[in-house]
């Protein structure tokens, strides 16, 4: 029994390998790989990643070419396009197959009717601004310096137009700093809207931060000018000067003067007679001045015509 299972086997082995030495016609899978994309263009989620062949070859390389898939480059420089489909022609794309096979496989036929239609978008991009989520709780007597910052502050989204022509704006995660009394920096990943399988965007983190100093007051003594006179008029305020007090840095504030600051009354804003008060608005500050408010609002007045 052992000789004659040796022979068997012998046999068996011999009759397999003859016959896999000999041609056959069977299909195959190819891999797809798509080089030469249009820059415009890009590719949806569900598009198309292997083709069905027939192919003329020995046994040993269809046996082969079963379990090692092949990968065939598919050259989209002569896609063509029409009513925004997009598709190369079997001609082209049979073509591209067999001058990429050795000479011992025959390609017989290819698994895709008259047109390789491929799901492909038209690249649309557009910038959003990004919105942070965030509260700065600052320790006394502390400031950021030009507000919380956001870096990257925009990012463009690229995508077909039906995706992304919603899209106005991009939130940054939920994220707070407390007790803050030095400059600070954390990243943020984005709230990216997972639904838009087909939209892509340029970043998925920020960085948000902020330059924070410690501030100092001072209070200044600044002249009140009443503007919008009817002619012929006269116009004397109570007071005629009013205080203001000015936070900011310590190097600014020891060069900051009454005269950087305009307070101002307009009298097109009187509107009772019977009640001689105009109200009070700062219109001019100096930069590096990080707030201005105003000790006193409102100034009576009394009229002289000329």
């Amino acid at each position: 029994m052992k000789i004659f299972s040796l022979f068997l086997l012998c046999a068996t082995t011999a009759w397999f390998i003859s016959n896999l030495s000999e041609s056959y016609t069977a299909n195959t899978y190819f891999n797809l790989e798509y080089i030469n994309v249009p820059d415009s263009l890009f590719f949806a989620d569900n598009y198309k990643e292997e083709v069905q062949v027939k192919l003329n070859a020995g046994g040993f390389q269809l046996m082969r070419l079963n379990v090692f898939r092949k990968k065939i480059q598919v050259d989209l420089s002569q896609l063509e396009n029409k009513r925004e489909k997009y598709f190369l022609r079997q001609s082209v794309f049979r073509k591209q197959i067999e001058g990429q096979l050795p000479n011992s496989l025959s390609l017989t036929e290819v698994g895709v009717l008259d047109t390789l239609f491929l799901d492909l978008y038209k690249l649309h991009t557009k910038e959003v601004p990004v919105v942070a989520n965030s509260k700065v709780e600052l320790k006394q007597n502390y400031v950021i310096e030009g507000g919380l910052k956001i870096t990257p502050d925009t990012i463009k989204i690229s995508g077909p137009k039906a995706e992304i022509d919603s899209i106005v704006k991009i939130e940054a995660e939920a994220y707070d700093f407390e007790n803050i009394a030095a400059n600070f920096e954390a990243e943020v990943a984005l709230q990216l809207p997972q639904e838009l399988s087909n939209t892509k965007f340029s970043a998925n983190r920020v960085v948000l931060s902020g330059e924070v100093y410690r501030f100092s007051e001072k209070i200044l003594t600044v002249s009140v000018d009443v503007i919008n006179l009817p002619e012929g008029v006269e116009i004397r305020t109570f007071p005629n000067k009013v205080s203001i007090l000015c936070k900011a840095k310590v190097d600014v504030l020891r060069e900051v003067k009454p005269s950087d600051f305009s307070v101002i009354a307009d009298f097109k804003d009187y509107v009772d007679e019977n009640l001689p008060i105009l109200k009070l608005k700062l219109a001019k500050k100096p930069q590096g001045v990080y707030g201005v408010k105003l000790k006193e609002d409102t100034v009576e007045f009394i009229l002289n015509r000329q």
